[in-house]
């Protein structure tokens, strides 16, 4: 049986030293991958941004980064690509088109080692929740982290996608590494990580109303989120938080103790994931990543 890879996404919004404590943390605590992270802190890990965006910065550009990255590290980056999100939108870009995203992997993946050659061919995943991006995950990428929440009906869909895009590309879907990312926070106090987890929970209606419909949420709700939905970040959407439900928070996160976590990841794995990542919403992300080291990775390692 192979081992469940299981690794972190945070957004790099920590103090420096605290954010360096944080990778160290990752690193030390057997995770195996860690999105937007200081690879001078971790001495094992695979790492790279999630996702970065072929309008912001030229794909030559951040495939130079990269590419340094790869280097310095013996080829541990991992580059993943996507449409973008508001934080995109609020520069006065749009979200990349699905024929954007594939130019950009064409334009990486014929330029990756033309002048230095690399320790390794640096992977190209496609960060998506999007029919479309899925599919094109399926087709052209190494891998796919897709976010689609925790409630199978949701998975499955995602799943669906981006393997009916590889075998529509005649290529073995089972050769891909699927990670899935399931947002949440980690906590003994539950009615905290619950509220923690209410921003992305707002995300879901507004930004993926696809899985909004698989999880049931109801049309008048979805239709109350999107009227109040504001902000640059999914966590800035403040008018649109008394909007959510229950429901809600446990089928698009998990909120709650270490017995949530490991039932959770458990279950998504079952429908056929080789990987999870999770994407932190604790504000004590340290704290949060050692309690997963210690109290969820040792129970899911052969889930």
């Amino acid at each position: 049986m192979t081992a469940l890879r299981v690794g972190i996404t945070t957004m790099a919004t920590e103090p420096p030293e605290r954010f360096r404590a944080l990778v160290r943390a990752v690193d030390e605590g057997g995770f195996d991958e860690l999105w937007v992270c200081d690879a001078l802190e971790s001495r094992r890990l695979a790492f790279g941004p999630n996702c970065t965006h072929p309008y912001t910065r030229h794909p030559s550009v951040t495939l130079n980064a990269m590419a340094t990255l790869h280097e310095l590290s013996g080829g541990r980056a991992r580059l993943a690509v996507g449409a973008g999100d508001r934080p995109v939108t609020e520069l006065g870009y749009r979200m990349a088109s699905v024929a954007k995203v594939r130019e950009m992997i064409g334009v990486v993946r014929a330029a990756a080692g033309l002048h230095v050659p690399l320790p390794s061919p640096l992977p190209v995943y496609v960060s998506a929740s999007g029919p479309r991006m899925l599919a094109l995950g399926g087709e052209l990428a190494d891998g796919v982290l897709f976010f689609s929440g925790v409630h199978p009906p949701c998975v499955e869909w995602a799943l669906a996608r981006i393997r009916s895009g590889a075998r529509g590309a005649g290529r073995d879907p089972a050769a891909l590494d699927v990670g899935c990312t399931l947002a949440g926070s980690l906590g003994d106090d539950a009615d905290l990580a619950r509220r923690e987890c209410v921003p992305m929970a707002a995300w879901f209606p507004q930004t993926a109303p696809h899985y909004a419909e698989l999880a049931g949420v109801s049309e008048e709700v979805t239709g109350k989120i999107r009227a109040a939905y504001a902000g640059g970040h999914f966590d800035g959407a403040e008018g649109a938080f008394g909007h959510v439900t229950d429901a809600m928070i446990d089928r698009f996160t998990v909120a709650g103790p270490a017995e949530l976590w490991v039932q959770r990841i458990k279950e998504v794995a079952a429908l056929g994931v080789s990987h999870v990542n999770i994407f932190l919403l604790s504000r004590d992300k340290l704290a949060m990543v050692r309690d997963l080291a210690a109290r969820v990775l040792p129970h899911v390692r052969n889930a």
